[in-house]
């Protein structure tokens, strides 16, 4: 039941970051601003404060590289916000290291930095295309039709995965880019018939499956496994409540098992690696960061 809890702590944030050392900081947005909070295992320690003008419970991601911390989040007037942790000041401030387009209102975000330290974002434009936003200063709209406000994840390794909830089937796809080209794909051939806020992913070793751990708007937490060439079933978790407290479906007897989901980190030093259906892999060797 643990590990249902962290799991729904981690989708009921706008965004967390693990460090190497294990050590949890959340991200909320509400009141208008966007605020951090550390976990120390049992409870929250003190917030502190990134900015003043966040959208009610908008997503956003950390970027983190050993050199600076930066947080994109989504502004009160429907813009990309970016702040940086000024080491000197020990505070957040304003940064323009990145551009701030205009999103849709419903937008969520995605994001990662890769081994060149460029910082990469996902969001949807104001029409609803999925772009993909590159540094400073080159940006792509990703030819494919996602739903409004589809919840977005990214598994960077050499060649990043990015995953949505397509429009045409409701299915989840991953899309990657392949040769100068987008190349998109069924990942779970499941359609989901939820308004989703936040998923993750987590693919299982043991089964051999993928796992996709999916928070409804409704608060419904629920998994979508899919076998290697099969089909995906979902199984409903529980609920989880407005302050992000889970509450299960099931006796605590019949507890389904939780796999870890992906986030490699540069301490990570397994050699664990997962192809699935679609035309690409997992590898957890990678030293990118994924949020």
């Amino acid at each position: 039941m643990a590990a249902l809890q962290e799991l729904s702590r981690n989708l009921h944030a706008a965004g967390y970051d693990v460090s190497p050392e294990g050590g949890v900081t959340y991200l909320y947005a509400s009141g208008g601003a966007l605020v951090s909070k550390q976990w120390n295992g049992t409870s929250f320690g003190d917030e502190e404060l990134i900015n003043s003008s966040a959208r009610p419970n908008s997503q956003s991601i950390f970027l983190i590289t050993p050199e600076e911390r930066v947080v994109v989040g989504i502004s009160s007037s429907n813009t990309l916000s970016i702040n940086k942790f000024n080491e000197d000041d020990e505070e957040w401030a304003e940064d323009g290291c990145l551009p701030t387009p205009a999103v849709h209102p419903d937008s969520k975000l995605a994001g990662y930095v890769d081994t060149d330290g460029s910082k990469h974002v996902l969001y949807q434009d104001p029409s609803g295309n999925l772009v993909h936003l590159q540094g400073s200063e080159k940006s792509d709209i990703i030819p494919v039709k996602a739903t409004s406000g589809t919840p977005l994840a990214v598994v960077a390794q050499e060649t990043p995965l990015i995953f949505y909830v397509s429009s045409q089937d409701n299915f989840t796809h991953q899309v990657t880019r392949k040769d100068g080209a987008w190349a998109d794909a069924v990942v779970t051939p499941f359609e989901v018939k939820r308004k989703l806020s936040r998923l993750e992913l987590a693919p299982d070793a043991e089964t051999k499956t993928l796992v996709v751990y999916c928070l409804a708007d409704d608060g419904t937490l629920f998994q979508i496994s899919t076998e290697q060439g099969g089909e995906g079933e979902e199984t409903v978790l529980g609920k989880v409540s407005a302050d992000g407290v889970f509450k299960s479906a099931t006796s605590a007897e019949c507890c389904p098992r939780v796999v870890p989901c992906y986030r490699p980190r540069p301490s990570y030093s397994s050699s664990f690696s997962f192809s699935f259906a679609f035309s690409g892999s997992f590898s957890s060797s990678s030293s990118y960061r994924y949020c």
